[in-house]
């Protein structure tokens, strides 16, 4: 399934978060379902004007794309998201490449947590320019079960706090806790 585009219509119930009427995902070779919906729940929860669901390239020397971003006007990320991130040695050159960017690290789970933190620690990453943003396990891993290539979500509701997310995926409810914490 690498390499395909999916198509996702998005409608928002919640008035505090207009959302653009379709997008549309290109699955890359390393991705996973899960990383297609970690993305699209992390796009959706985070939309602002001009945030982009298909990341462009860093630079030539940095060709990494981000799941999720947002560009200034001279083409330097504002705001870069990764999924599900492995390999912290990437973050690290993403974070050095791009000095004034935003990282937003999604995860698929909270237990994800405190390794994500330590791989952080761990490469010596400044604290105060990442945000880590966790959903319940059991809704992303059913949800990741329901992606097809042409989707819908309609956001209901999404508040931050106390957080919770209600929301209609492929025509299945799916109410949640997410949460985000800064390091």
């Amino acid at each position: 399934m690498k390499g395909f585009h999916y198509h996702v219509d998005l409608k928002s119930h919640d008035p505090s978060r207009p959302l653009p009427g379709h997008v549309e995902m290109t699955r890359h070779a390393w991705e996973t379902s899960l990383h297609l919906i970690l993305r699209l729940l992390g796009y959706v929860l985070l939309y602002e004007d001009s945030l982009e669901i298909n990341g462009r390239p860093l630079n030539e020397d940095a060709p990494y794309q981000p799941a999720f971003g947002k560009w200034d006007l001279n083409n330097q990320p504002l705001i870069w998201g990764e999924c599900q991130p492995e390999d912290y040695k990437r973050i690290k050159k993403i974070a050095t490449k791009a000095p004034g960017s935003n990282l937003i690290l999604v995860l698929g789970s909270t237990d994800l947590v405190e390794p994500c933190v330590a791989a952080l620690k761990r490469n010596k990453l400044r604290p105060g320019r990442f945000k880590i943003l966790t959903f319940e396990q059991e809704m992303v891993d059913e949800m990741a079960e329901h992606l097809d290539r042409r989707n819908s979500i309609t956001l209901i509701q999404a508040e931050w706090a106390p957080s919770g997310l209600q929301l209609d995926f492929n025509g299945l409810w799916f109410e949640s806790e997410f949460h985000l914490q800064h390091y």
